[in-house]
Formats: C-alpha cells, structure tokens, sequence
C-alpha cells in the first residue's frame, strides 16, 4: 500500500475511534439521565405514597375517635368518602349554635358498613389488605429496591415501576348511603312534627291531646296512657327516619310516611300499634284490619288538660 493510502486508511481509523468514544460517552450520558430520572422519581412516588398513607391513617384514627369502627372507617377511606364525612362530621360538632351532629348519625352509618362488609367475602377481603392493598411492599422496602438496584438498568426499571402501582387508597367503589345526611333535627322542626303527630293520633284515638297556642302537646287527663307512649315513640321513629343516612327523607317526607302507616289503625289497640309500627312503615298499604277490636262507645268525659306529654 503506498504512503497515502496508510495514511488515508489511518485517518479513517482515527475517525472511526472518535465515532465509536462518542457514541460510547452520548450512551453513558443517556444511561446517566434515564438512572437519574427513575431515581429521583421513583424515590418522589414513594414519598408521596408514604405521605398519602399518613394522611389516610391519620384521617381512621380520627374517625375512630368519633365512634367509627376501624373496618368501617378503612372501608370509607377505601372509597374515598372519609374525608369528606370527617369534615362534614366536625363541621356539624363545631356550628356555632352548638353541636348539630345527629346521635343516630355514626351508629347508623358504621352498622349499615359493618353488615355490607360482612356480607360480602369479596369486600370483607379487600377491606382486611388495608389501604397497602395488593402491594406487599412498603415505602421503606421501595427505597432500599432502588438503591439496591444502581448500576443495574434493567433492575432499576422493575424497581422504578414498583414505586408507580398501587399509590391510590381510594380502592373500593362509594358506598350507598345519603351523604347529605348528619344532622340532627331543630328542635322547632320537632315541636311541629309532634304537633301533628297528635293531631293524627286525635282522629284515631277520641282527642287524647291537645296542642296549646305555642304549640306544646298536652295530654287529656282521662285518655289511654298507652296511647302516650305510642305517641312518643312515633316522634322518635320520625326523627330517626328523617336523620338516617339509609334513605333520602327529609322531615316533612318521613313525618308523611309515619302518619300514612298508621292512619288507617283506627280500633286497634295502642300497644299492638307500637309492635307492628317498623313493619307498617315500610310495607305500603299495610294491613290494619286483622288486628281490629270492637270496642263499646264510652260516654264522653269533660277534657281536664292537666300533663305535659313526655318528650
């Protein structure tokens, strides 16, 4: 080969050598980003996993504090709805007309979870994993997997996308209940369903009350005491349908379908009124006239309003 042919194939060479040390150092500095990236990134994910599954555990112990079970508190912080009940719950404890929190309200709500988790294996399961779900490993076992991981690409990869599943605890679909629900009704919305309670139970049962001007109950001297007691109890069966989150009644609603379960009870006795109450209310049209007595009329009694009804 003559001179310039060696020295035209040395500087090929030499040309060739400086492509393959650039490629070489464009790899090395791609490799260096891409382990930079999934480092910085991966160990961001398991910081934030690790700060929102504080915030998850802070939200049940709290929960926990104000009657919730730790099943039922996991479960809506699973569905992401205990957050919002937590606030809704200390919104109505702190008005500034003083406590409005229903006391049926979380009795309720916790029962009502309680029956649906144990009735379901599917659910009871998920709810049992917790707020890590299918994930078996901790924040703390994701950091030490990437650092572990340097100078392995492919491992460092499979460690990265660890950091990137499973971060929600919002698992579960909503549960069906009346979120609006939590508080308790005013005590003048009370005074007027009880004003018309006795009304009603004054059509089935001869005037055993009377409702003063301010609209206070009294009851007549001489009526059936058992009635009294019906009465008081078809107060807080109202109140209580109107304050439970498993239906959508507001007051006006769940006084309606009390008075409509009973309007039709004329001749049957008062106690036997307060034992099938539950069933009249939630079959329509219930069916009154087995239960029925003749009773003989009873000469009518001059009213003596002398006691208040108890409350």
């Amino acid at each position: 080969m003559s001179f310039g042919g060696l020295m035209l194939a040395a500087g090929a060479a030499e040309s060739y050598n400086e492509d393959v040390a650039r490629k070489k150092e464009l790899a090395a500095d791609i490799l260096a980003s891409q382990t930079k990236y999934m480092m910085e990134t991966g160990l961001s994910n398991i910081q934030k996993r690790r700060d929102t599954l504080k915030e998850s555990r802070g939200r049940i112990s709290e929960a926990k504090r104000f009657g919730f079970t730790d099943k039922s508190a996991t479960a809506l912080e699973m569905s992401g709805q205990l957050d919002f009940e937590m606030e809704k719950i200390k919104k109505l404890i702190s008005s500034s007309s003083g406590n409005k929190l229903s006391e049926t309200y979380i009795p309720t709500l916790v029962a009502h979870l309680e029956k649906q988790i144990g009735d379901d294996e599917e659910l009871a399961k998920a709810i049992a994993k917790g707020l890590q779900g299918d994930s078996f490993s901790t924040p703390e076992e994701m950091s030490l997997g990437l650092i572990a991981s340097m100078g392995d690409l492919n491992e460092l990869q499979e460690q990265f996308l660890k950091t990137t599943q499973g971060g929600k605890t919002a698992a579960l679909p909503a549960f069906n209940y009346t979120q609006t629900k939590g508080a308790r009704i005013e005590l003048s919305d009370m005074k007027s369903i009880r004003a018309q309670l006795a009304g009603a139970l004054n059509t089935i049962y001869e005037d055993s009350f009377q409702v003063t001007n301010t609209g206070d109950i009294v009851f007549n001297q001489n009526a059936d005491p058992d009635v009294q007691i019906l009465f008081n109890n078809l107060s807080k069966k109202t109140q209580q349908l109107a304050e439970s989150p498993l239906n959508s009644f507001s007051p006006t609603s769940a006084l309606n379908t009390v008075i409509g379960s009973i309007e039709n009870s004329g001749n049957v006795d008062p106690n036997v009124v307060l034992e099938l109450m539950d069933q009249a209310i939630t079959t329509p049209e219930f069916n009154w006239n087995p239960y029925k007595v003749v009773k003989k009329k009873k000469p009518k009694e001059k009213k003596n309003p002398t006691s208040d009804v108890t409350t």
